[in-house]
Order: structure tokens, then sequence, then C-alpha cells
């Protein structure tokens, strides 16, 4: 599963629009749509930072999925 899809089933499990989620990331709207769509790829920093804001506790499996392997 690519980041973007995974990023899309967990806002929509949590019924938060990507605005919202936006906010709460410190992430614009415009690039939250980018990511999303599959247009953009996210910054560790966001990754962490979006993971955060859905209190999803899994993050190392959205860095993994964003295409960054672990911190050494």
């Amino acid at each position: 599963m690519e980041f973007h899809v995974k990023l899309k089933q967990l806002r929509q499990q949590q019924d938060i629009s990507l605005r919202k989620l936006g906010e709460k990331a410190g992430v614009s709207y415009s690039i939250m749509n980018s990511i999303e769509n599959g247009r953009f790829h996210p910054t560790r920093e966001a990754v962490i930072s979006i993971a955060n804001a859905l209190k999803y506790e899994a993050v190392e499996e959205l860095l993994f999925l964003a295409g960054y392997g672990p911190e050494i």
C-alpha cells in the first residue's frame, strides 16, 4: 500500500476533513491535498506530524510507506 492511500483510509476512518487534519498536523491544506492525491511526497517530519495528528501509533509503518527506512 502506498502512503497516500493509507493516509486517506486513516483520515476517513476517523471522519476528519483534510483541512482539519492539516490544521492539526501543521501542514497546509494544499500540501495535504497534494500528499493525499499522490502528487507530493511528504517529508519525514510531515509524516510524523500527520501520524501524531491522527493519534496513529504505528509511525514507523507510515514512514516506511512514505519511503523512509528506519533511522540509524
